[in-house]
């Protein structure tokens, strides 16, 4: 049932995107994020939207984070996330564009619990918000980098830093 869940949300944000996009700037791309619990490293595919059309300086961003397993010597963690952001741009120098962002994170952690040779699983999804901010570079016409930071506030609270390239469409 929850891989039901996960490909109505991403046909949903798909469905967001592709309203438009030849009128609006729309870029793809990915990185690598860190965050603060475990597994703390995990790769990022997001896609940002320009909303000049509502509110200048406004673009949405959907983004899936995979966080690569992580271990010790009795506990696994595993860990995905999908984020919608809403990103306002304040401020522009050079080839710099520093924004603010907000939006919803839908997060889910499981762990695998061995002792005494018993193992114990438990998982748990749970919706958040999201706020922080970031910056993109033009790197050339249609080649940015990007950088953020935020704090996810829910049940699994922790913060991310997130770098990577995107790719104007």
């Amino acid at each position: 049932m929850n891989k039901l869940k996960l490909l109505l949300t991403v046909i949903l944000l798909s469905g967001l995107f592709s309203i438009n996009a030849s009128a609006q700037p729309f870029n793809i791309g990915g990185g690598l994020v860190i965050g603060t619990d475990r597994p703390n490293i995990g790769l990022k595919v997001n896609a940002t939207y320009g909303m000049d059309f509502l509110l200048e300086n406004l673009s949405g961003s959907a983004a899936f984070t995979i966080f690569i397993p992580s271990s010790t010597p009795l506990i696994n963690y595993n860990r995905w996330a999908i984020d919608i952001d809403g990103h306002y741009e304040f401020y522009e120098v050079s080839d710099f564009n520093f924004y603010a962002l907000g939006g919803l994170n839908i997060a889910h952690y499981s762990t695998e619990t061995t002792a005494f040779a018993t193992t114990v699983k438990s998982s748990d999804t749970k919706p958040g918000l999201n706020i922080g901010a970031g910056a993109i570079y033009n790197l050339k016409d249609n080649i940015k980098t990007f950088s953020e930071f935020k704090y996810i506030v829910s049940n699994f609270n922790q913060a991310e830093i997130s770098f990577g390239v995107l790719f104007e469409l």
